[in-house]
């Protein structure tokens, strides 16, 4: 059984994303601030991911105890072309892909959901699992995202951040 609380989250991801990245300035959504990543990396591995979870769950539905290996991140990015990508491009596709995907994962039954596969790393996962860990996925890089858009206001915030002694996650002390 997947929480309804996966829904909500799936579905209204792509639309935070819009709103959160387009209200910004291109200098802080373009600004690498996480281990070299900026918003617009954040959007493309959301976006890349979506074929991943969306595909993992689609083969542990259809095949027999699938092996699913880990990814790479960076590497995905660059191999599959993100990082050329504009702004508007990846959320369109990811609005898109969303919609299809979340529409196919409202069908699937609880016998299908209770299915597993063999994870790498994390052993025994079943489509469920993956379900779930999709919309924490989401909410992560909304929360990544926020704080690289965050920084971007805590360089110019004087003595003001005082306040916010803890908020500044990628600031230089």
């Amino acid at each position: 059984m997947i929480d309804d609380s996966v829904f909500s989250v799936l579905e209204t991801t792509p639309g935070l994303l819009r709103l959160l990245i387009e209200a910004m300035p291109a200098a802080s959504v373009e600004a690498a601030v996480d281990d070299g990543w900026s918003p617009r990396h954040a959007l493309a591995h959301v976006l890349d991911t979506e074929e991943v979870i969306a595909g993992r769950i689609r083969r542990i539905v259809e095949q027999e105890r699938p092996f699913i290996r880990s990814i790479d991140p960076p590497a995905r990015l660059r191999d599959g072309g993100y990082l050329e990508r504009g702004v508007e491009s990846l959320l369109s596709e990811l609005e898109r892909r969303r919609a299809e995907d979340v529409a196919w994962l409202k069908t699937l039954t609880a016998s299908q959901l209770g299915r597993v596969g063999e994870h790498d790393e994390a052993g025994e996962v079943s489509a469920a699992d993956h379900a779930h860990q999709w919309a924490y996925h989401d909410l992560m890089h909304l929360k990544q995202i926020t704080a690289m858009l965050q920084d971007a206001l805590w360089r110019r915030m004087g003595n003001t951040r005082l306040f916010y002694p803890e908020d500044a996650p990628f600031h230089d002390g």
